[in-house]
């Protein structure tokens, strides 16, 4: 109890060293507080002249301490409550913590408390590095640690992990209890990348949830087999929504009675890394979140082709080869929140040279769906739904009502209908118009100040419509990856190799950009990353993440690119994000939604948001669209969507053109006036209120308050009625 009453009285001090800064950081400098020379048991290895960086080399453990405010945060649980077995004190007190796949079993812990090991610790300037072995399991690794400006560096060296017998490595979490809390000792939250983003505050649970957050680092890796939760009505309609993706790989935690927090970049290792993040009561009464990495998996062998003959499990014959490395940029005082982790992570992409900024232009986003196709007495025939002229059409009707500024996207333009991919040429169907109208559209389109992009999935493969017997790829476990649609015409794809989705759409931009057009909007490589099988070879995740980038980056030379729902790392690779998330996954643990990942590009990339049509309630999400600076998406048609049902669109259930044009003309002249108010400024303050209430501040002055509720509320002197906003210069 002595030790937790310290911590106590560790809290309320650094909260009082808060009180004299709850203005503008700027404005009220803080005066640098000097570093002892041991803090909890812990040395002080390296400063500079914002933190102190304390060890004890007793599990690595590290204590990252804020000379400004006084406040830090442990990396070793200090408190015992006397709840835990060895196992859980182990991991609570080491910096790394390895999950082992011994005889194909993968449940075995190793740590540096519990295990016999031997560890040699040099010393440097800015921190300290250590080579670590683990006797009984042959296994070993060194880890880094740095001191930088704004917070540490955690890092291992491909090149120094070792594996002397049967023994393979898992996974490793690095440092699993960074910044950890107890119940509800500190005021605060955990941020995840969930969707746009989400919190989970730091208060006591009460035993309410028997599991935590995992969120895979760009999505599933659809290359290992996974088991199939996916719920269907009458085996076919999907009756739970898939979860988001993890777009960006980030995550933090913030003591915000403290005034401390921390983004965390997962910088390499990436295409393999897990974030988790567990609220106290899982397992133990501790809030925790950290970066998990990948080495080997276990996978299901089937032992014949006949799918129902049995399995047994495999590992992976080789580890990942990756540096594993996570950089924590510490926060303090008022950016001590989930916003300044936001402008902290857009700092971070622009000084690194991972993002440019881009011109912060409003557009309405309207995208036209060409043609479908539906089953027929023999093969398929054609469902036209928007043509050429039937887009024209729509924008000259659009000018007549002072709609001018536009993107729009062009999906099923090709011939055969917008599932007959890959696209190798441009040849326009002619039931849309044929080639040389489509021309003709873009460049008159162009010429008007419309930014028109025709759609290509450029990862998947229609077996059904084209020869997919090569250059397709296998999973791991050396059966074809094929991906079931649910759906009549089209019951599945494959996926094309990398290299081979490389020189098709090469070679289709090529034929693209000769007609002296070169808009065009990737998708299927931009949101999805896995590993695989080829000719016998394996490979990895982040052999797939560096092909598809220099993919992109080589269309993005001779095209006007635009991607859908782009991960981060090809970020410095599109004009626009398309498909912006404006919500999380709902999940129950989750206690709070919020836009961080539009407070990142508010200012430095335009951003679209998923599609109005298939939106519940959409007075929210245009509240939404108002507070994170967002344009509208919406999906056309000039034909009813009742002509789709009997397609592989037939989820489409509302998109004619007659039912959305008032939505389009009003959504344009609201959101474009909004953002000639914040154009090309950045999300610095954002803050819910409560009884619905957020306000959004940019940087140039302008304040946006939103009322989420349906009742009349007030906030700073302006009053709101139920579901509106009002901007306050």
């Amino acid at each position: 109890m002595a030790t937790k009453f310290k911590k106590i009285i560790a809290s309320v001090l650094a909260a009082l060293l808060l009180v004299p800064m709850l203005g503008c950081l700027a404005d009220a400098p803080l005066k640098v507080q000097a570093a002892a020379q041991e803090l909890n048991g812990h040395k002080l290895v390296a400063e500079n002249d914002n933190y102190a960086l304390y060890m004890k080399e007793e599990g690595l453990a590290v204590i990252v301490f804020d000379k400004a405010t006084g406040a830090y945060m442990e990396s070793a649980v200090s408190y015992d409550d006397g709840k835990n077995n060895s196992q859980w004190m182990g991991a609570m007190q080491s910096a790394l913590v390895l999950n082992l796949i011994y005889s194909n079993v993968d449940n075995q812990q190793a740590d540096l408390i519990n295990d016999d090991i031997t560890q040699e610790v040099t010393y440097t300037d800015k921190g300290f590095s250590a080579k670590i072995y683990w006797k009984k399991y042959k296994l070993g690794m060194t880890l880094e640690v740095t001191l930088n400006e704004d917070g540490i560096t955690a890092r291992i060296p491909d090149e120094s992990i070792v594996e002397e017998e049967d023994t393979n490595i898992g996974t490793i979490a690095l440092y699993p209890y960074l910044g950890y809390s107890y119940l509800d000792d500190k005021e605060g939250y955990m941020f995840l990348p969930d969707g746009n983003g989400a919190l989970i505050y730091l208060d006591d649970k009460e035993g309410r949830f028997n599991t935590g957050y995992t969120g895979v680092v760009y999505g599933m890796d659809a290359g290992f087999v996974e088991s199939d939760t996916t719920k269907l009505w009458r085996d076919r309609y999907e009756m739970v929504n898939e979860a988001n993706n993890v777009i960006a790989p980030v995550f933090g935690m913030a003591h915000t009675s403290e005034g401390i927090a921390y983004l965390a970049v997962v910088e390499e290792g990436d295409q393999r890394a897990t974030i988790e993040a567990s609220p106290n009561g899982v397992s133990i009464d501790y809030n925790r979140i950290f970066a998990r990495f990948t080495e080997r998996r276990l996978y299901n062998q089937p032992t014949s082709n006949n799918s129902t003959s049995g399995s047994f499990k495999m590992v992976e014959a080789d580890r990942s080869h990756s540096d594993l490395q996570v950089r924590y940029l510490f926060l303090n005082g008022d950016n001590a929140n989930y916003c300044g982790m936001a402008n902290a992570y857009r700092d971070y992409l622009l000084n690194g040279g991972f993002l440019s900024g881009l011109p912060d232009e409003y557009r309405t986003r309207i995208d036209f769906l060409g043609t479908e196709r539906e089953s027929w007495i023999v093969g398929t025939s054609a469902v036209v739904m928007t043509t050429v002229d039937d887009i024209r059409e729509i924008y000259e009707d659009l000018e007549q009502q002072g709609v001018t500024d536009l993107l729009s996207v062009y999906k099923g333009w090709q011939k055969g209908g917008l599932y007959n991919v890959p696209i190798t040429k441009y040849k326009a169907d002619a039931k849309i118009g044929g080639t040389g109208s489509l021309t003709d559209l873009i460049k008159e389109s162009e010429a008007k100040g419309i930014r028109m992009y025709l759609y290509s999935d450029a990862m998947r493969i229609n077996p059904d419509e084209q020869n997919a017997t090569f250059n397709v790829v296998k999973k791991i476990n050396k059966r074809k990856l094929e991906e079931e649609t649910h759906k009549d015409v089209y019951e599945e794809f494959m996926w094309l190799t990398p290299a081979r989705t490389d020189y098709l759409l090469d070679k289709f931009v090529k034929s693209y950009t000769k007609s002296g057009v070169n808009s065009l909007a990737l998708g299927g490589i931009t949101d999805t990353l896995y590993s695989y099988n080829y000719s016998g070879t394996f490979y990895s995740r982040h052999q797939c993440a560096e092909s598809y980038y220099n993919t992109v980056a080589k269309a993005d030379e001779s095209t006007d690119l635009v991607l859908q729902q782009p991960f981060a790392y090809l970020w410095d690779h599109t004009e626009s994000f398309l498909d912006m998330p404006l919500y999380t996954s709902s999940y129950i643990f989750e206690d709070e939604s919020v836009p961080f990942l539009s407070i990142v590009l508010k200012g430095i990339m335009p951003v679209y948001s998923e599609y109005v049509n298939f939106e519940a309630n959409k007075e929210e999400f245009f509240l939404k669209m108002v507070e994170t600076g967002t344009c509208p998406s919406f999906y056309i048609t000039k034909e009813s969507a009742a002509n789709l049902i009997y397609t592989n669109s037939s989820d489409i259930y509302s998109s004619e053109y007659s039912v959305y044009r008032d939505d389009i003309i009003s959504y344009s002249g609201e959101l474009e006036a909004v953002h000639k108010k914040t154009a090309g400024a950045s999300i610095v303050g954002h803050e819910i209120k409560g009884n619905g209430i957020t306000v959004v501040t940019y940087d140039n002055g302008v304040k946006i308050y939103l009322n989420y509720s349906t009742e009349k509320q007030s906030a700073d002197g302006h009053t709101l009625e139920g579901m509106s906003y009002e901007v306050v210069e």
